[in-house]
């Protein structure tokens, strides 16, 4: 059986930018390589072919491929994470980082763009919005360990994957329900997290409603529940790539 759009799939892999290592799914090898965090989910990834978590280049390498199979594949930057724009590199006050102080290559969040400061000149502060691995060449060595072709099973995947946790679910006729402990309430993230993963199920699954059931048990709340890792947003989850715990400054 080989890879198509639409499928659910499990892949191992390691990325590297000019022969080091910047991404691995085994923790062994983000351990010996030192890229080891422990905000970081192991093991193989859920990838929806054509939903667009991985660049570009690297997903249609891994259609036509069969289960099982392992390769590698280098990646020009026209399909992976660009070619770096000039256009992209802005000029803004000091003024802007309020009661943070810009230091070069810090991470920065303004005006709902993320960039790096490059260089501070007075009370001038150049930010270059190009990502981080622009120009460059992305080196993807990977195996697909797996194909989910259960409906069930990929609901609880999505829902592992994107909320990252494991919650109730079941599928009825053309329904999804998840269930939820009540304390998520007080995460911060959750709402959009139920929402674009709400969006990923609907999408691939074919469902036309999902249901959140919010449950009450009585018990004490539990601290992990009211502040998980917040480090990845729902879309930077589900990218294998990048810098996921990238600092900002709010504009």
């Amino acid at each position: 059986m080989t890879v198509k759009n639409g499928d659910f799939i499990r892949i191992d892999y390691t990325e590297s930018v000019d022969g080091q290592v910047i991404a691995a799914t085994d923790k062994d090898v983000a351990t010996e390589k030192g890229i080891f965090s422990e905000e970081t989910q192991y093991g193989p990834h859920l990838i929806v072919v054509g939903a667009g978590q991985i660049v570009k280049g690297f997903e249609e390498d891994l259609i036509g491929k069969e289960i099982g199979y392992s390769g590698k594949v280098e990646i020009p930057p026209e399909g992976a994470f660009g070619l770096r724009d000039p256009k992209n590199v802005e000029t803004v006050s000091i003024t802007r980082f309020k009661e943070q102080k810009p230091v070069p290559g810090m991470r920065v969040g303004i005006e709902n763009k993320v960039g790096t400061v490059t260089r501070i000149i007075g009370r001038k502060v150049s930010v270059d919005f190009n990502h981080p691995l622009a120009d460059k060449t992305i080196v993807y060595e990977y195996k697909i360990a797996e194909e989910i072709e259960d409906r069930e099973e990929k609901l609880k995947a999505l829902i592992k994957t994107f909320a990252r946790m494991e919650l109730e679910s079941e599928i009825k006729d053309d329904m999804a329900i998840i269930t939820a402990p009540w304390e998520l309430s007080y995460y911060k993230e959750w709402l959009m997290i139920r929402r674009g993963l709400a969006d990923m199920i609907i999408q691939h699954l074919g469902l036309k409603e999902v249901h959140y059931v919010e449950k009450h048990t009585g018990e004490r709340v539990k601290a992990e529940l009211i502040s998980p890792p917040t480090k990845e947003t729902v879309a930077e989850e589900s990218k294998p790539e990048e810098l996921k715990s990238e600092e900002t400054t709010p504009a």
